[in-house]
């Protein structure tokens, strides 16, 4: 799978198809983004992710032509970063703003479930929905500027389950940097997509006080702790080859559980966890796992630790209860904690009234 950029005179403005809906609502996944690969690059190819779409919380994006939605409108941040979204995907398609502009739903910002990716993948779809332009997944991504480090935002959005991208080539991506700073490269290769067992359930947890790195704080840190040595990213590339994918293939949950964990203390993964704002909940990680989850990790930069369970043999809402109270036992207060499944890719549907 390669990705191409899109060709600006095949978007110029036209009219609108008479057959086009005047509203349009795109329904997206959250990530959960479990590491980077090869933080090395001594191979020819750096970054390389793994990750996966959960079903909530998800986004829900309504744009609309002519007269007014029938409810109220959102207020607050929310609104205001749909917005800008919108306002992006205008300029790059070359066509006006929509009229209206809702969220129904939304991703929280900053923490870890890569809200600002399905955002303006989202605008991008439903305004191209909106305008009856031909706008193929290759095309989405070129002109949402996303997936110059990760990739698994974006293939979360066109595929949904569990992703691996293969990074990018040393000689298109010189130095280590983050997705914001990295604009214009092309998407990495998906490597591997499967949709997880049904059973298979996700605990989202967000601890309280605690935010991910972002913009130049990210870079700062992708700088000072690259390239990350080999023996470590071959250990992590291992743990991904002959553990996790292995036991999705089979369906081994207890495997996948242990590769997640493992993942935890080799390679990129460990260099967050040394953060002094993350080190102290470093054992909510173990503590999921005494608690019946079958593994734990953070999500990308944090703050979010997720875990994976069987949900025959757990109860959702119990095992949400046992975590919370066991965290709070162990002074380790968490903002919110939720229980979901994998996702599917974003979908694009006619407003419910």
């Amino acid at each position: 799978m390669s990705s191409t950029s899109a060709d600006p005179a095949s978007l110029l403005p036209r009219p609108r198809p008479a057959s086009v809906p005047d509203a349009v609502e795109v329904r997206t996944s959250s990530r959960v983004h479990v590491t980077l690969i090869d933080m090395n690059g001594s191979a020819g190819r750096r970054d390389g992710s793994v990750g996966f779409a959960v079903a909530d919380p998800g986004l829900r994006l309504v744009l609309a032509r002519g007269g007014p939605l029938h409810q109220e409108e959102a207020a607050g941040a929310g609104n205001e970063r749909a917005a800008a979204a919108v306002r992006h995907a205008a300029a790059a398609l070359g066509v006006p703003a929509p009229d209206r502009v809702r969220l129904r739903s939304t991703v929280p910002a900053h923490s870890g479930l890569g809200s600002g990716t399905q955002l303006r993948l989202a605008a991008l779809r439903g305004l191209a929905e909106l305008e009856g332009l031909d706008l193929g997944d290759k095309e989405l991504v070129a002109l949402s500027g996303r997936g110059g480090t990760s990739g698994i935002g974006v293939h979360a959005f066109t595929h949904g389950g569990f992703l691996v991208d293969g990074g990018h080539r040393t000689r298109d991506k010189e130095a280590f940097a983050p997705s914001r700073f990295a604009e214009g490269l092309p998407a990495p290769p998906l490597l591997y997509a499967t949709t997880p067992p049904a059973h298979w359930g996700v605990v989202l947890a967000l601890p309280e006080g605690v935010q991910g790195l972002e913009g130049a704080a990210e870079r700062d840190f992708m700088t000072a702790h690259t390239p990350v040595p080999l023996p470590a990213v071959e250990a992590v590339a291992h743990t991904v080859l002959m553990g996790l994918l292995p036991a999705l293939e089979e369906g081994d949950l207890a495997a996948f559980g242990d590769g997640l964990t493992r993942l935890q203390d080799i390679g990129w993964k460990r260099s967050h966890w040394q953060r002094a704002e993350l080190r102290r909940w470093r054992p909510l990680v173990d503590l999921m796992r005494a608690e019946g989850a079958a593994g734990a990790g953070l999500s990308s930069t944090g703050p979010l630790v997720y875990a994976v369970y069987d949900r025959t043999r757990h109860d959702d809402g119990e095992l949400a209860g046992r975590i919370r109270a066991a965290a709070d036992r162990a002074g380790l207060p968490l903002v919110s904690l939720t229980t979901t499944t994998f996702g599917g890719p974003a979908a694009t549907v006619l407003p419910e009234e």
